[in-house]
């Protein structure tokens, strides 16, 4: 049966806390293609997927530490010969009692990382890794190269200013053992995000990340589990990318300065394996 771990969420964003800044070849050892298929898994494949799919090719594959049984899979799955119309690759994981499929994407291939602290490898969809929480594949936001450095005072102070101001009910002096620095490119490339990392702040829960323009002023403040987050290449209304932040309830995209995201990634559904999605 698939393992609900004890505050998994948590476990995973302390765990992935840095993965939108990392090199997606540090988080992804194994990837899985379907040039080869695996005859068994593919005949077990083919009973649940076979009406629905023309394309239907499956291989073993440990999502988890291994065991005793061979209980999980990863399968190719397309409506039209040679994913003329679109491939999707499905993982599929065994609890005993029937198949349940745990993630689905668009692709032809997948990545597997090692075994994250909640039990489950995570899975590379080709732009984002998905991460197990203890109770489904959750998105992350997609991986990018930053450098943490140490904040200026003037950063520092700005940073302050903003927290006192979102924050109104009280607020805590920086320390610059709990704040890190990251140079970012929002708009005109001399912006920077200030991560907040005191448990003032974060407690148990998501931690302020505090984006500054050029000449240091405070352009907004959004909430990240880890804190995690990643400057994606859609632009608004004001030429400013769009950032991805790590939330309880998914990846949230927002435009910085608008109160509620543009979207949200939400948890991946488990459904048993053959049924519509």
């Amino acid at each position: 049966m698939i393992k609900t771990i004890t505050a998994a969420l948590l476990a995973s964003a302390i765990g992935t806390a840095a993965l939108a800044q990392s090199k997606i070849d540090d988080l992804v050892t194994e990837t899985v293609s379907f040039d080869k298929q695996d005859a068994d898994a593919t005949a077990t494949a083919r009973k649940m997927f076979g009406r629905d799919f023309r394309i239907v090719q499956a291989k073993r594959v440990w999502l988890e530490e291994p065991t005793d049984g061979y209980d999980q899979m990863v399968v190719l799955l397309g409506e039209a010969r040679g994913c003329a119309t679109g491939c999707f690759v499905s993982a599929l994981y065994y609890d005993d009692k029937q198949w349940l499929e745990v993630w689905r994407v668009p692709g032809k291939s997948v990545g597997l990382g090692p075994v994250a602290a909640t039990g489950m490898k995570p899975l590379y969809d080709g732009h984002r890794l998905w991460q197990w929480s203890g109770a489904a594949y959750m998105a992350q936001p997609v991986p990018q190269e930053r450098k943490n450095r140490t904040p200026t005072e003037e950063e520092l102070k700005a940073a302050t200013e903003a927290l006192k101001e979102r924050f109104k009910g009280g607020s805590e002096p920086l320390e610059p053992s709990n704040v890190l620095a990251q140079d970012v490119n929002l708009k005109a490339g001399d912006e920077t995000a200030i991560l907040i990392r005191s448990t003032y702040y974060c407690g148990n829960s998501a931690c302020p990340v505090v984006f500054l323009d050029g000449k240091k002023q405070p352009i907004d403040i959004l909430e990240a589990w880890g804190p995690d987050f990643s400057v994606i290449d859609e632009r608004d209304g004001n030429d400013r990318r769009l950032i991805e932040v790590a939330t309880q309830d998914g990846i949230a995209t927002y435009s910085l300065g608008d109160k509620n995201p543009r979207s949200v990634i939400t948890a991946m559904k488990i459904t048993i394996a053959g049924q519509k999605r």
